[in-house]
């Protein structure tokens, strides 16, 4: 029998110079790991970034700017220079009735509104957010019980909620706070509720419960961080709307108590002087809808970017 010959299958070349290529992974085109920037490029549009750097301005104004420009008291001023236009000589922004400085006065009233909002939702998110957690993880009677007394809650109006608590306290920053915060509580409970139904049935969860885990630990481990990603979400929108219900309580006089401004008591102060000097009532109106919106823009912005 003859032996039929077989050539060996053809194999593509390769050049010299090829090694083989290393598994995709995290690095980026130059082989660097990712860094915070490369991580957070897709914030950084004009969506995101103009709102986020009016709310900043505003913020480093108001708590540092007195300090910084060498304003004058914003609680004391002259009675023989009441009134002053806007430009005048030691007064940029004029002053009011009293002699104030109304650069002083807007500064300082932005400390103590934007404080009441931090504060305010500071505690209700705290709170709500232990209480949505609770109900979530006990369902059969401590959950149903929690989530009727927020019900209670939701049924009254936010600013008429929030005035009747400031009335029986009574005037102050402290009281102001406690206020808005307990309000805001029936929110952040219900958003941290469905968002832990969610997780609770996940297998850490379920596994970290039955190993006998601590129900703190499992809470602050594996639970909150799944979760707190919408809740500030929602706690940034809550904001505005705390920096409102300090506004009108303010205005109505059951907010901070005078001498000390805020944007609300500045409004509710001069509204005797609007056809006078108009620019008294306006200017804090600017800066509390300018904070707003940004505030709005930038929590729409990032849920937008969240959801892309």
């Amino acid at each position: 029998m003859t032996q039929v010959e077989t050539s060996p299958p053809h194999l593509p070349e390769l050049p010299l110079d090829s090694t083989p290529s290393a598994s995709p992974g995290p690095a980026t085109a130059t082989g660097t790991p990712p860094t915070f920037f490369t991580r957070t490029k897709r914030y950084r549009d004009a969506g995101v970034v103009v709102p986020a750097s009016i709310l900043v301005l505003i913020v480093l104004a108001c708590f540092f700017g007195p300090t910084v420009f060498s304003l004058p008291d914003a609680t004391t001023g002259d009675l023989s220079e009441g009134l002053l236009p806007i430009g005048s000589p030691g007064h940029p922004l004029g002053t009011n009735a009293l002699g104030n400085d109304m650069l002083a006065q807007l500064l300082v009233g932005g400390r103590v509104t934007l404080t009441v909002a931090f504060g305010a939702i500071a505690i209700g998110m705290i709170v709500g957010s232990l209480i949505g957690m609770l109900a979530a993880f006990y369902q059969r009677v401590l959950g149903p019980v929690l989530m009727r007394c927020l019900d209670v809650i939701f049924a009254f109006p936010d600013i008429v909620l929030a005035i009747a608590i400031a009335s029986y306290l009574g005037p102050s920053m402290f009281n102001a706070i406690i206020a808005i915060g307990f309000f805001s509580i029936a929110g952040f409970g219900r958003i941290t509720r469905a968002q832990t139904l969610r997780v609770v049935h996940m297998d850490y969860v379920v596994a970290a419960r039955t190993s006998g885990v601590p129900m703190l630990q499992i809470l602050t481990t594996h639970v909150w961080p799944n979760v707190a990603g919408r809740v500030f979400a929602y706690g940034l929108v809550a904001i505005a709307g705390a920096m409102m219900a300090e506004a009108a309580l303010s205005f109505l006089g059951l907010g901070v108590p005078a001498p000390t401004p805020s944007w609300g008591s500045i409004i509710g102060q001069n509204q005797s002087y609007m056809t006078v000097a108009p620019q008294l009532i306006v200017m804090p109106a600017i800066m509390l809808f300018a904070t707003i919106a940004s505030v709005n823009l930038l929590s729409d912005a990032l849920q937008e970017k969240r959801a892309s």
